[in-house]
């Protein structure tokens, strides 16, 4: 029962904590469009535009559209002649859409909540009704008798249900489907373009970004679809040209974000945050000079002007007419100042901008406590940013009294005073909500403390506190003060590289006691640890060997696909001795079994991922193209339920009561690994015959070793989360990869894809996971013991103790650094890694499906 509740509560106190913690801001306390005279905004009636197009492309990174070697030639052209003017567009982590769908629309920072909040809350939950964004000024302060129209991700529709009068939504969450997801949204382009009746048509296309999370930026699909992309771009713009209704329509073209190398987003790498935004209209070449279209690529993804994402809100606001949103802290993008057709309304519209700012500042602060009198002249030397901010508003307004009162004086320098506060200001609020629910957090650690003390109390009760166990602790102490360094858990992988190989070594001395061979019991379970984190690159001591490996492997995909070909043929001979129907039977099923599976995984490479099979030859292209993938894959699960239930029913009808346990293990496991080959990436397939061979030294020389069930446990801890990070994974959500999460589902069923996508992302602790029970079954039969609960019961009360600790670790390390802005960066992401792998790989791995299958056989 108290691994039960334990098991239970320690993800439900993570929960707990991160949603306590990572509380968004309170709301405004200052009505909307009152500035802080009490006076109300005035709403330009010199408004350029009277019609926007808000077109969005998922994850138009800066360089699809602006670099060399892309599709969007035609957009290129428009920024040659001065009709596009462009920028990189730096979005705030998390670099996930729906927190850059609120960022563009209300001009905002966004709650990390909104990782959870963007793959599995409801529709109740995104919603913002009510909200205060530039679509909802649009809708209420400019023409009434216009409508407002959006075709694309449905997800705009959950967020903002009360701002569309005309609308049609796609699934945002099947991310297959790269085809009909676009054209569902082009094909309404020519009605809507004849159309009079709108006054802003939002559109939202999918097909980039779900291209990229199957293939890469560098797919063999994504310059496809960056030259459909494109295309929409023509037609809309040649539609501007040409179409008297739209003359005075701005066409805004953007990204929500960017992608990193493997196709995934959410994190703060630069290839993330750098999105593309292209402000586009005939009328911009009275204002803008021709720009070079393409550039050379940049590592850093800047091209052009760099401005801050949240800077459209409030050009929006200028250009078409409407007062900005409350909460913004956007800056009006100066280059369309001078667009304004009052040539003194260009000072005014950003002091508007100034004064929303400050408004928004008054609304968070007591500015009566702020004294800003230490200040100088210059406002330099203050005694805080929020006594500097003060101070440069105080500069900001005499100098626009001054320039009011002075007859046709320059405004000058009360746009540079202005824009300094602006710039200031925008750097004090733009920043991730800081509004702590310590009641939450208080219950958390209490709780998480409790359960420490009861399961080490249980523990010591029940097994004795034998070297494996201080080895245990000793780890988890070392690893806890790694969380409180921020460059060591960015790179925590080096922790568990590291400890593994001082462990495997312990290992191997402890064999070359017993009189074996160094090279078998220490070089060999080193160099298979080591040849396994070659895969991910980490720039550590080890880093030249390391790279020159990795560049091998993907130099030449064959010498990844050739170890894990040769898998799938050792197991037809596994899998087939598990069976029990006879050895021709056995053979024949398991080799219809891992056909499929190699026909699977081949179809799926050459629709996504055609360059990792480049050296295959036509005709074999031909071949397997031919093939349905989804009903290959269909065969393969039909197949591998079959094989379970086999294996099963061996349990039940064996005859020889001691091959009982024996068989079953041996076949879950095996079957399991033929389930997390289909589930992981091409390259990561060599890792599946390194494991096979590092759980083949263990049970071989188990018994000799002499090592405790603490031991064990220490080594599927520190080899699977060395796992996890080799397959690719880090602290980032960016690292996630949730194409391999659809397989097998042809429509969007939430709960289903995310099992699948965790069991895909934690494929190398659930196989240590796994392998555990089978090395815990090779010690027992080493003791001549039969299967006991209890062994089972005190490993995974040493797996539950880890996570417990480390979440509670992780708590401790957010609250110290609560005030540092690398928290958003570094700890936030950790969290929300923790809270995965408590909920999925130690509540429903460990304590689910381990004790399970380990109660079955026991019985």
């Amino acid at each position: 029962l108290l691994l039960l509740a334990a098991n239970l509560l320690v993800p439900l106190t993570a929960v707990l904590f991160i949603v306590g913690f990572f509380r968004g801001k309170p709301g405004a306390s200052t009505p909307a469009g009152i500035d802080v005279d009490g006076k109300e905004r005035v709403v330009s009636k010199s408004a350029p535009f009277n019609k926007v197009i808000f077109m969005m492309v998922d994850a138009l990174r800066s360089d699809f559209v602006y670099a060399e070697n892309t599709g969007f030639k035609y957009t290129q052209s428009l920024i040659r002649s001065g009709a596009a003017i462009p920028f990189t567009a730096r979005a705030a982590s998390p670099t996930l859409t729906l927190s850059r769908i609120k960022a563009l629309t209300q001009g905002t920072t966004q709650s990390f909540l909104d990782v959870w909040l963007n793959v599995f809350e409801s529709e109740t939950a995104r919603s913002l009704a009510g909200a205060d964004t530039w679509l909802s000024r649009l809708k209420s302060e400019t023409d009434p008798d216009k409508k407002m129209v959006f075709y694309g991700a449905d997800i705009w529709l959950d967020v903002y249900p009360d701002i569309f009068d005309r609308s049609e939504g796609t699934d945002a969450w099947y991310l297959p489907e790269f085809t009909t997801v676009d054209s569902n949204v082009t094909r309404h382009l020519p009605y809507e373009l004849q159309n009079n009746d709108w006054k802003a048509l939002v559109l939202h296309y999918l097909g980039l970004d779900n291209v990229a999370h199957q293939g890469g930026p560098s797919g063999a699909h994504i310059v496809l679809k960056q030259a459909e992309m494109d295309s929409v771009v023509e037609q809309i713009y040649k539609a501007i040209q040409h179409k008297p209704h739209l003359k005075n329509t701005l066409f805004v073209l953007l990204g929500d974000h960017g992608m990193n190398e493997l196709g995934n987003h959410g994190g703060d790498s630069p290839s993330e945050v750098a999105s593309a935004l292209a402000l586009i209209s005939p009328r911009f070449k009275s204002i803008s000079k021709s720009l070079e279209s393409p550039v050379k690529a940049t590592n850093n993804y800047e091209y052009h002007s760099v401005i801050n994402q949240v800077d459209l809100v409030p050009t929006l606001a200028g250009l078409l007419g409407f007062t900005i949103p409350v909460r913004s802290v956007g800056i009006v993008i100066p280059q369309f100042l001078d667009f304004f057709r009052w040539v003194n309304y260009r000072p005014q519209f950003l002091f508007e901008n100034a004064q929303q700012i400050m408004t928004l500042f008054e609304s968070e602060n007591d500015i009566t406590a702020i004294n800003s009198d230490s200040c100088g002249h210059h406002c330099e030397g203050c005694l805080s940013d929020k006594s500097q901010l003060v101070c440069l508003w105080s500069k900001a307004r005499q100098a626009k009294l001054v320039w009011e009162a002075a007859q046709n004086a320059s405004p000058e320098e009360m746009y540079q005073v202005t824009r300094t506060f602006c710039d200031h200001a925008q750097k004090l609020l733009n920043v991730p909500p800081n509004n702590p629910s310590f009641l939450h957090i208080l219950v958390s650690i209490a709780c998480l403390t409790a359960l420490i003390i009861l399961l080490f109390k249980g523990y010591s009760r029940a097994a004795p506190l034998d070297t494996g166990c201080w080895i245990f602790g000793t780890i988890l102490v070392s690893n806890a003060v790694t969380i409180f360094i921020n460059q060591l858990v960015v790179e925590e992988h080096h922790y568990w590289y590291w400890t593994s190989f001082v462990w495997l070594s312990y290992l191997g001395f402890k064999r070359m006691i017993n009189g074996q061979n160094w090279l078998k019991a220490v070089a060999y379970p080193v160099a298979l640890q080591f040849l396994s984190q070659s895969l991910n690159q980490t720039g550590g001591p080890q880093h030249l060997v390391v790279e020159y490996i990795h560049n091998l492997l993907f130099d030449y995909p064959i010498l990844f696909w050739l170890p894990g070909f040769i898998t799938y043929v050792s197991a037809i001979d596994s899998v087939s001795s598990y069976l029990g129907l006879g050895s021709l039977f056995s053979l024949v099923a398991s080799s219809a079994l891992c056909l499929a599976a190699v026909v699977f995984r081949l179809s799926s490479s050459f629709r996504v991922n055609p360059e990792l099979l480049s050296f295959a030859p036509l005709w074999f292209e031909n071949l397997i193209t031919g093939v349905d993938r989804n009903h290959t894959l269909n065969i393969f699960w039909t197949g591998l339920a079959a094989c379970f239930i086999l294996v099963f029913l061996q349990l039940q009808f064996s005859g020889h009561m001691s091959k009982k346990g024996k068989l079953t293990l041996g076949g879950i496991v095996e079957l399991s690994n033929l389930y997390l080959r289909s589930q992981t990436r091409p390259e990561h397939l060599v890792l599946f015959p390194i494991f096979d061979l590092q759980l083949k030294w263990l049970c071989k020389f188990l018994v000799s070793l002499s090592i405790s069930p603490s031991d064990i446990a220490v080594t599927t801890l520190l080899l699977g989360q060395s796992a996890f990070f080799a397959s690719g994974h880090s602290n980032s959500f960016a690292s996630y990869d949730l194409t391999y999460g659809f397989n097998g589902i042809e429509t969007p069923r939430v709960l289903a894809v995310a099992l699948q996508v965790l069991f895909t992302n934690f494929l190398g602790p659930v196989w240590w996971s796994l392998a555990s029970l089978r090395l815990l079954q090779a010690w027992l039969e080493g003791q001549n013991t039969s299967i006991p609960m209890q062994t089972e019961k005190e490993h995974l009360t040493l797996q539950t103790f880890h996570t417990a600790f480390t979440t509670l670790t992780v708590i401790f390390a957010c609250i110290w650094r609560r005030n540092d802005p690398t928290i958003w960066t570094v700890l936030t992401p950790k969290c929300l890694n923790l809270l995965l792998y408590a909920c999925f790989q130690q509540s429903m791995v460990h304590c689910v499906l381990c004790i399970g299958i380990w109660a079955f056989i026991a019985r």
